[in-house]
């Protein structure tokens, strides 16, 4: 089955659309996008104060607790409130971290790695209480139970890295600064435990004073460099900070532990020397990192907010350049579509009105000005305007065509009334002349009347080519004349007028100026009914004055009739005659009946006769029947009133 074609409206916006649409979408994708990345940055402020500090609260606890384990387990007894005092202090850092972090609620694939490195420590925590357990039943050395620790510290650090993570590059790196800090920090504090536990004990045990050389290396590289990418002012204040007195003398210590000591000998400081020079420089280590861990959260909100300030400046100006080219497309295609409509219209007020409207007057013979009547389309200077000029070249050629059909017309006309012309002049005398030989009683009479029906039929048909071409025709009467009298002229027009059987016919006279065209029209019809029934059959014609004051003749034969499709086609084209198209000329007299009857104001209608054939109908208005008291004859018309040849 065929699609119905689309139209230029719904192309137009099916072109313009996806254009829209796909800005459209990419802006709604940048807002979206910026609008996330915006709500990350602001929210770290959540992330530190749910994640971030409680972790290195935590981390902060279990590095003292992992000093305090290995001064335990040093000396035997060892010392057992310190140490639950210690473990006390990471229970509670431990509930706080459980307590804040299940109430983070970041968003986006960063948020659930957090939570998924939140829920691995987590799940790691019963560890602690394994090494607590050992510990406290000795069934555990010192380098076994910093490893322990280490391994706990690392799940905290593993939580701390993934929250230090940014969609902004800057905020990322700082964070990231801040991590390594807080590695080399753990550094300190695994320094802190194996020289604690070693001091503690007094010389060092399998394997700790080469760990311990290993840390102090460490340290000495990555201090200096875990600063050096930090900002400029941050990174004056921690290479100031290494080089206060504080970490000068906490250098000098390292130095004479490393120098002075030996696997497996004595540890050449006490434990109260190295807390006194170690706890100082810790603090001041964990106060760095915890101010810079509060200015890259304070510069990742501050960069959040430039975020949303773009947005809200860049989205808007999206927003309105959206609209801007939907408005300016529905312009656009409003416009296209407007003055495709005006060629559209154009071309269908040409095909259906002005086009037959001027056909009709050049066939009224009115004179048509070419210029006038094909206006110009003011449809710009563009493509449309080209096809606009294309139809108007094409109405300019069209009107002229039929201007020149007219003129044709116009000239066949011509021709055919001048042929009409000289035949009814040839007739017309050669009826006076019958007249004459029937008057002067030379000849049998029948023959004669005849001959004068036939050439009176012939002046009838001659009489057509002046009714179709429309030209104005001879022959009105001067006076009224009697409706009978008016049926005995077209009986006598006729070659088979002996079949005509007149009845009761009513008292009408019929003005001058309709006598040729009413003798002419009833003639056709008589004509008609006598062609198309049998020849030994009679044609019945009766007239009758109707309530309303008109008169109907009737006109009815014995012939074989017409289907009801052709009785309805035949009447419809009595009743609205159509123009003469030179093609259709089968049923010629009809066309003429059809003319007359319209130029008169005569219905003329046919339907089925009581006899099977069919009954013509003609009713003549009031103002073409004026009542008289002339008795109307009936009977066989007997065809010898020769007035009749007069019309």
């Amino acid at each position: 089955m065929r699609r119905k074609p689309k139209s230029i409206r719904s192309k137009i916006i099916l072109s313009l659309v996806p254009p829209v649409l796909a800005l459209s979408t990419l802006w709604g994708l940048n807002v979206a996008a910026s609008i996330g990345d915006a709500l990350a940055l602001r929210s770290a402020y959540s992330l530190r104060d749910e994640v971030g500090r409680p972790c290195d609260r935590l981390v902060e606890a279990l590095q003292a607790e992992r000093s305090q384990s290995q001064e335990f387990l040093a000396v035997v007894p060892g010392n057992v409130a310190a140490l639950r005092a210690s473990r006390g202090r990471t229970d509670a850092a431990i509930a706080q971290f459980r307590r804040l972090s299940s109430g983070y609620d970041g968003t986006g694939v960063a948020g659930d790695i957090i939570r998924a490195r939140i829920a691995d420590m987590v799940t790691n925590l019963p560890t602690l209480t394994r090494i607590r357990t050992q510990i406290d039943a000795g069934g555990i050395t010192r380098a076994e139970a910093l490893s322990g620790y280490t391994t706990v510290i690392s799940y905290a650090f593993s939580v701390l890295s993934v929250a230090s993570s940014s969609s902004d590059p800057m905020v990322e790196r700082v964070m990231n600064l801040v991590v390594s800090i807080r590695h080399v920090g753990e550094l300190f504090s695994q320094e802190d435990a194996l020289v604690t536990g070693a001091a503690t004990a007094g010389r060092f045990g399998n394997g700790e004073y080469t760990e311990l050389v290993e840390i102090v290396g460490a340290l000495r590289f990555q201090i200096p460099t875990a600063g050096s990418a930090l900002p400029e002012q941050d990174q004056a204040a921690y290479y100031s900070m290494l080089s206060n007195p504080t970490f000068t003398a906490m250098r000098t210590t390292e130095d004479r532990i490393v120098q002075d000591g030996r696997s497996g000998g004595k540890v050449p400081i006490t434990t109260d020397v190295w807390k006194a020079t170690f706890n100082p420089a810790a603090q001041q280590m964990y106060d760095f990192m915890g101010e810079g861990y509060d200015r890259a959260v304070t510069f990742a909100q501050a960069a959040g907010n430039r975020i949303l300030v773009r947005f809200g400046f860049a989205g808007v100006l999206g927003l309105v350049a959206i609209l801007l080219s939907l408005f300016v497309s529905i312009r656009v295609g409003g416009s296209v579509v407007h003055r495709l409509s005006v060629l559209r219209a154009a071309a269908t007020d040409l095909a259906v009105r002005r086009l037959p409207g001027l056909v009709a007057r050049l066939r009224s013979g009115e004179q048509i000005d070419v210029d006038d009547d094909v206006p110009r389309l003011p449809l710009g200077d563009d493509e449309i305007a080209e096809v606009g000029a294309a139809l108007h070249e094409v109405q300019r050629s069209a009107i002229d065509s039929a201007v020149g059909e007219a003129a044709v017309r116009y000239g066949m006309v011509k021709v055919l009334v001048n042929v009409a012309r000289r035949n009814q002049t040839l007739i017309d005398r050669q009826l006076e002349v019958i007249a004459q030989i029937q008057g002067s009683g030379t000849a049998e009479e029948r023959p004669v009347v005849r001959v004068r029906r036939l050439a009176t039929r012939m002046r009838r048909n001659a009489e057509h080519l002046v009714i179709l071409a429309g030209s104005a025709r001879s022959g009105r009467g001067l006076h009224p004349e009697p409706l009978a009298e008016i049926i005995g002229r077209a009986v006598n027009q006729i070659e088979d007028g002996d079949r005509i059987q007149i009845d009761t016919i009513a008292d009408a006279a019929v003005p001058g100026r309709a006598l040729a065209d009413l003798v002419h029209l009833l003639a056709e019809l008589m004509e008609n009914a006598t062609s198309f029934s049998p020849p030994d059959t009679p044609v019945r014609v009766l007239a009758h004055r109707q309530p309303d004051g008109c008169v109907a003749v009737e006109i009815e034969d014995r012939g074989l009739g017409m289907s009801p499709a052709a009785l309805e086609e035949t009447n419809r084209r009595l009743a609205e005659p159509p123009d003469f198209d030179p093609a259709n000329s089968a049923r010629l007299g009809l066309i003429v009946v059809a003319q007359l009857a319209a130029h008169r104001g005569i219905r003329v209608g046919l339907r089925p006769s009581s006899f099977g054939g069919i009954t013509a109908a003609v009713t003549l208005p009031r103002d073409l029947a004026e009542a008289t008291s002339t008795p109307a004859p009936s009977g066989t018309w007997a065809g010898n009133r020769h007035r009749a040849d007069a019309v």
